[in-house]
């Protein structure tokens, strides 16, 4: 998501806590070309996936005047604002996405505070979201059912040890895994479905689903 709203031009700062930034760039890379990673890793590509390969490159290289990855694990709300202050002067433009992956892995002072800190956090995203006029894109982590599997129908309570999350969201979504994964964790056909958990314009409900466009790093929808 973050990387096609940059290839149209809309800033965004994208704050990962997760995979690094080489991950994120060479993931993308796979996608747009549509090449292995491995093959990219190794540098054994055919004449097709060269072409492609270049293609993609083009596409990264205009797309990195809007999209900025971000690994600080001092982050701090003030330093969010300096980010996304200095893209929108950098851009030229006022509208700015902000993606955080995840929600769990932002900076605590300790990690028994993580509930009262995620709280913390999700006030200062409401202020800035309300002071500069951008949009957040939040990941959280899901907790599993009480068979721990994912089978029940999501809702709400499903966001782990999100806090506050259901005052802070305009709109929350769930990706969730069709049947056990634990069961299917190698069935790259495995069916995954978005849905609307809670929001303050729509109806919650079922929105649509998808496939894993394995190996690209990818989703496709399904009918």
């Amino acid at each position: 998501i973050a990387s096609e709203m940059a290839l149209r031009g809309i800033p965004v700062v994208y704050y990962d806590f997760e995979n690094g930034r080489q991950k994120i760039y060479q993931r993308t890379l796979s996608r747009l070309g549509r090449i292995e990673a491995s093959a990219l890793r190794n540098r054994e590509l055919s004449r097709d996936e060269r072409g492609r390969y270049d293609e993609a490159c083009t596409s990264i290289r205009r797309m990195l005047t809007t999209f900025r990855v971000v690994n600080d694990r001092k982050l701090t709300p003030e330093l969010m604002r300096r980010h996304i202050d200095f893209i929108r002067h950098e851009t030229a433009k006022d509208y700015t996405v902000v993606v955080i992956d995840s929600l769990h892995k932002l900076p605590f002072k300790d990690l028994s505070e993580r509930r009262t800190g995620i709280d913390a956090w999700l006030r200062q995203l409401e202020a800035i979201r309300d002071e500069l006029q951008v949009s957040f894109l939040i990941i959280s982590e899901l907790g599993r059912g009480g068979d721990g599997t994912y089978r029940e129908e999501p809702h709400l309570g499903i966001f782990k040890g999100s806090g506050d999350i259901e005052y802070s969201a305009d709109n929350a979504m769930v990706l969730y895994p069709e049947g056990d994964p634990g069961k299917s964790s190698g069935d790259v056909h495995r069916k995954n479905s978005l849905w609307l958990v809670a929001s303050r314009e729509h109806s919650p409900g079922h929105i649509a689903s998808y496939t894993l466009d394995y190996p690209y790093w990818g989703f496709s929808e399904t009918a």
